[in-house]
């Protein structure tokens, strides 16, 4: 999400540098305190591909999945708009169908600290674990790459005045 967002211009480059190592102390953070809090090994909370998916079929799994969330995000969130405070909603259910369609496949990483935080803290990195940063930094540039043909397009001028209260819109030259 830090790769597409420092892309389109949404999060300065500097503070997507600052982020990245955050995001992956915060994966192992996560995965240090799963393993203090349940008695299980901590490698069954790694992300890993289903035996009938291959890592190509995991690769893109985990793209197209990032591109959906991603998308939500920038559309929801970076636009804003008189809906924007209703953001987390179509964000979490977003992540919620993505998860769902997922799950099974790769595990639905769709963030490469999710999966890196286990990982390292097991000591298991899986001959798959390529999938989980290549996959979302795919779906992360295409997604940068569609919502700049988005925005190239001025979708935002497609319905005019939907975020006015009642107000007068200038279509064009005449006034709505």
């Amino acid at each position: 999400m830090t790769l597409a967002l420092v892309i389109t211009r949404q999060l300065p480059a500097m503070r997507g540098l600052v982020l990245l190592p955050a995001q992956m102390l915060g994966g192992v953070f996560a995965a240090l305190l799963t393993s203090a809090l349940f008695d299980a090994p901590i490698a069954l909370v790694n992300t890993g591909l289903s035996p009938t998916t291959t890592h190509v079929q995991g690769f893109f799994i985990e793209t197209l999945l990032t591109v959906e969330l991603l998308l939500t995000v920038l559309m929801l969130a970076a636009e804003k708009s008189r809906a924007t405070f209703l953001a987390p909603v179509g964000i979490g259910l977003a992540l919620f169908v993505a998860e769902l369609a997922g799950i099974n496949a790769t595990g639905a990483s769709l963030n490469p600290a999710r999966s890196f935080g286990p990982a390292l803290v097991s000591g298991q990195w899986g001959k798959e674990h390529w999938v989980y940063w290549a996959g979302p930094g795919l779906g992360a540039v295409l997604t940068a790459l569609f919502y700049g043909y988005l925005k190239g397009l001025k979708y935002e001028e497609a319905n005019p005045g939907q975020d006015t209260h009642g107000e007068e819109v200038a279509v064009g030259t005449e006034r709505v």
